[in-house]
């Protein structure tokens, strides 16, 4: 169990800005209502309907983690929009471990970060073909 990096996450007491849409997302609804999610394995799945906060919470672990909310590494870093919640910054997440390296992969941001590689024209180091 101690090879967690993610013990659990809760929200914050205060919910003042909040943005107005996160508070109708079930996941949202859930913490706002003083649950937690606990991550007691190694892998954790979340399933559920469109719209049910699956990535709104992921993409805000993620971010809260100091990855970009567009994806890829702590040190790659770009924004071709921000389209991000600010969930975020209410979250209170407890660890077990903190990673020295990670990667945030997310299919919807793969494109925005297939192409800022072509355009920083860095793909040779992942080949010669584009991402």
């Amino acid at each position: 169990m101690g090879a967690n990096y993610l013990k659990e996450i809760r929200l914050k007491d205060s919910l003042d800005k909040l943005d107005e849409y996160l508070v109708n997302i079930p996941a949202v609804k859930y913490l706002i209502e003083g649950h937690s999610l606990e991550f007691d394995k190694p892998v954790t799945f979340f399933i559920g309907e469109n719209g049910s906060g699956k990535s709104t919470l992921l993409e805000a672990i993620a971010v809260s983690y100091g990855f970009n909310a567009e994806g890829g590494s702590r040190n790659f870093n770009f924004s071709t929009r921000k389209t991000q919640s600010n969930m975020e910054e209410y979250l209170i997440l407890s660890r077990f471990l903190q990673p020295q390296d990670g990667y945030f992969l997310r299919a919807e941001s793969f494109y925005n970060l297939a192409t800022n590689i072509d355009d920083l024209d860095v793909g040779r180091s992942y080949g010669e073909e584009s991402l």
